[in-house]
């Protein structure tokens, strides 16, 4: 019908932000939401390179300090945690097109070959029902789903639960799948682990990729103390900027839902230790000049089972659009009428 081509014109000023884990080469069933198929991250390219001008991290940070508008249908790639594939499936991809893009890095796990928590956690629950091993999970509920062959239901009650349940208890609940579930990480590295400096040096050398810092070992900040910010927000700067000589203004929420995993005052903390801009997964496009340069929102890359149409019109704003107005006028139905609404 056209629509997003008409919400595309209505946003022509606003920057679109794609967010990116990693770009897979491997099948997975269930699919993995972080594992884009390098074949669909091909199309989401075309569409954009056809409709949108692609710029780079460099270009919004010199915006914003200029304080100067963007190109008309501004779209901007990124890629949260660091992941290798980065390097090894989408860099070509982008190298060939001569497309821009940002990684934000988890910076102290480059070149360890650790895999991130929840990645891990979902990778040691499907081994577990592989090998038919009842991991026990602490909450009956996902238990149940993991007993009745439901792995990826039982995953997200155990991965929220995890997410708030504090560094020691996560680390704990993890050490204790690893002792009960065998697990080879090595060929796992490419798609789990995370970049090693050889490879982002190669991709800062190509002058398409930019990066950014998605803290020290991607703690939701909401769950740090105030002492541990300098830690997790300050030293990655620091510390990336010495190994890649070059400034680094950019930083990256994990987890990313404004309120419930960053706040004000983190805002105004990486404003002090001289960040440019911040992004976060509020489903929005960024209206500059005048948005809020350190909550910056993104649109996913992943479609899920809608497709392609999903992407192009959550690309345009029209996904968001329709939400909002729908929440409107849920605000404006009387209480005693929300039965009936029901």
């Amino acid at each position: 019908m056209g629509i997003d081509m008409i919400f595309r014109l209505m946003n022509k000023h606003k920057l679109l932000v794609v967010m990116y884990h990693g770009i897979t080469t491997k099948t997975y069933d269930p699919p993995i939401w972080t594992q884009l198929p390098l074949q669909t991250f091909r199309k989401q390219l075309d569409f954009l390179e056809s409709n949108y001008t692609c710029v780079s991290l460099g270009d919004v940070i010199s915006a914003i300090r200029t304080s100067t508008p963007l190109p008309e249908r501004s779209v901007l790639l990124t890629f949260d945690d660091g992941i290798r594939n980065n390097f090894s499936v989408a860099f070509p991809e982008l190298q060939k097109r001569g497309l821009p893009a940002a990684i934000f890095l988890t910076v102290d796990y480059i070149g360890t070959g650790k895999f991130l928590w929840a990645d891990e956690l979902l990778l040691l629950l499907q081994q577990a029902a592989s090998l038919k091993i009842s991991p026990c999970l602490p909450d009956s509920v996902a238990q149940h789903y993991f007993q009745m062959g439901e792995v990826w239901k039982a995953y997200e009650i155990t991965v929220e639960s995890l997410k708030r349940a504090g560094k020691e208890r996560r680390e704990s609940e993890l050490a204790r799948l690893r002792s009960m579930v065998p697990l080879d990480h090595r060929p796992l590295l490419e798609d789990f682990g995370i970049l090693t400096w050889d490879e982002i040096h190669a991709m800062k050398r190509s002058g398409l990729i930019d990066f950014g810092v998605h803290t020290a070992t991607h703690r939701i900040l909401t769950e740090l103390t105030e002492d541990e910010w300098e830690k997790e927000i300050a030293f990655p700067k620091l510390n990336l900027e010495a190994a890649l000589e070059t400034e680094i203004s950019a930083f990256c929420f994990p987890n990313g839902r404004p309120g419930d995993d960053f706040t004000g005052e983190h805002m105004d903390y990486l404003r002090k230790t001289n960040y440019s801009c911040a992004f976060s997964t509020d489903k929005k496009l960024f209206v500059w000049p005048g948005g809020d340069c350190m909550s910056i929102g993104r649109i996913a890359g992943y479609e899920g089972e809608l497709g392609p149409a999903y992407f192009r019109l959550n690309a345009s704003g029209t996904v968001r659009f329709v939400k909002d107005m729908v929440s409107r006028l849920k605000g404006q139905i009387p209480p005693a009428l929300e039965g009936v609404r029901r």
